[in-house]
């Protein structure tokens, strides 16, 4: 492929997602990606190839125009039974551009099951937002905050993952494993509790140059603490010279994208990511 076509392959699949990017342009590196169609044509703009390395087989579908939608769904039903018909032991994925509704409903037909749709943002505001008022005090962690943590957590994301259908009092149930990610934060500089008068307000978790985690407790919502524990970690990650600020939410969060979007994030891809889950029938 000349350089051209490459460029646009891969802004293309940065529709998807910025890791989604990442991963096609290191398969191209290696002569791993296989480009099952692409246009890029007035009428029609988008792009349908499969990346496989030694652990997984990913295909990906990103189309800005579709020109026969048909024709795309029966190209991506003949190249993908015989990926479904093997029993080997890749991890099979399907990953699509968030509005792509139509190929995301056919791959579901096929069998992929939902990992998680929604939106990618980056932050595109100033670069030290205003903290002056707050009166929340910073702390990071230390194993007697574990409980309280965990709990925070839970319940903040409970009715998320209740709407999802992804698992309830996930920390609590895996506390061990919540007290040694929490060490591993404070390690790296990458955690911070937020509190008021001796009581756990919210948190937040960041991995790289991506917010992970901002929670805020229930009952302490409504308040202007999310603005002000999400403003906390924006100065933070700034000043860990981080170039550029991205966060990643559920498609269904949508009273979290509504408070990025007021403090200046931008969403610069929608996903669908899907996984082959093969039934005891499927497998035979």
């Amino acid at each position: 492929m000349d350089t051209e076509t490459i460029d646009d392959i891969l802004g293309l699949i940065a529709y998807i997602s910025p890791q989604a990017r990442d991963y096609v342009e290191l398969a191209v590196r290696n002569e791993k990606l296989d480009v099952i169609y692409h246009k890029a044509t007035e009428r029609e703009h988008g792009v349908f190839c499969i990346a496989e390395d030694d652990q997984s087989v990913i295909a990906y579908c990103s189309f800005i125009q579709e020109a026969d939608s048909d024709a795309l769904l029966d190209l991506i039903a003949n190249t993908m039974t015989p990926y479904l018909q093997q029993t080997g032991t890749k991890e099979l994925c399907f990953n699509l551009y968030g509005e792509n509704v139509r190929a995301i409903h056919f791959v579901r037909q096929l069998g992929f099951q939902t990992d998680m749709e929604g939106y990618h943002l980056y932050y595109d505001g100033p670069h030290e937002p205003d903290l002056s008022h707050t009166d929340l005090i910073v702390n990071t962690y230390e194993a007697s905050m574990l409980t309280p943590l965990a709990d925070l957590f839970d319940r903040a994301y409970a009715a998320l993952n209740a709407e999802n259908g992804w698992p309830l009092d996930e920390h609590r149930m895996n506390i061990s494993l919540f007290h040694k990610r929490l060490e591993d934060k404070v390690r790296n500089d990458e955690f911070r509790s937020f509190w008021k008068e001796g009581t756990l307000i919210g948190a937040y978790i960041i991995s790289g140059e991506y917010i992970q985690d901002i929670v805020v407790a229930p009952d302490q919502q409504n308040r202007g603490y999310g603005s002000a524990i999400l403003t906390h970690c924006i100065r933070h990650m700034m000043g860990k010279q981080i170039p550029k600020i991205y966060l990643r939410i559920a498609k269904t969060n949508q009273g979290a994208k509504r408070l990025y979007e007021r403090h200046q994030f931008k969403v610069v891809s929608s996903f669908a990511e899907h996984t082959w889950r093969a039934t005891k029938k499927d497998s035979v």
